[in-house]
């Protein structure tokens, strides 16, 4: 489907864009905020991003997924915005889970209601480092592969096994100790 309208677009029907935008701005603004933790400048972020997509759409190869590509866009986008914003990622401590605790930690979130879960996971995403918020976003949420999110965010795949693991720590670790408000 994203093929049609690729072409479309490069005939010069501007308006089939707009299938892209429809498609993909609810999860590329996920991406953003989970990078930039601010809803202003994830709108920024979006809109720039796409308007990269359509000035760049010539140069999109077919070689993957339309959504990878502009996905990485995004990510992209917003790892410059924090860049020139001179943020650093925080230093985190190791924590090991207890496999007990992580079958606790699965039936709690699932008893959650959908709605109460998804500002749960958003008010913890804000209290992680960006670049977990980003995989953890990716691989649970979006469900992208590893392979992918390599793609989207062009770490390596240890790089993000790693910040998969460091992110699973700090969200059940702010969930075990509260510290922040449940939204029920």
């Amino acid at each position: 489907m994203d093929t049609h309208y690729i072409n479309e677009v490069l005939k010069g029907d501007t308006n089939a864009f707009g299938y892209f935008i429809r498609t993909y701005q609810n999860k590329a603004f996920g991406l953003a905020i989970a990078i930039v933790k601010r809803e202003e400048e994830a709108k920024d972020i979006v809109q720039d991003s796409f308007i990269t997509a359509y000035s760049s759409l010539e140069n999109f190869r077919n070689d993957s997924k339309f959504s990878t590509w502009f996905y990485r866009i995004v990510v992209n986008k917003a790892l410059q915005f924090i860049k020139k914003e001179k943020r650093k990622d925080e230093v985190v401590e190791e924590y090991s889970i207890l496999e007990n605790e992580k079958t606790a930690l699965n039936n709690a979130i699932r008893q959650l209601e959908k709605q109460d879960l998804k500002k749960l996971i958003k008010r913890v995403f804000e209290k992680i480092p960006a670049k977990e918020a980003l995989v953890l976003q990716l691989y649970y949420i979006d469900e992208h592969s590893i392979l992918e999110i390599k793609q989207i965010t062009v770490f390596t795949k240890t790089n993000i096994k790693v910040l998969l693991h460091r992110g699973r720590t700090n969200f059940y670790t702010i969930l075990k100790n509260d510290k922040i408000k449940k939204p029920y």
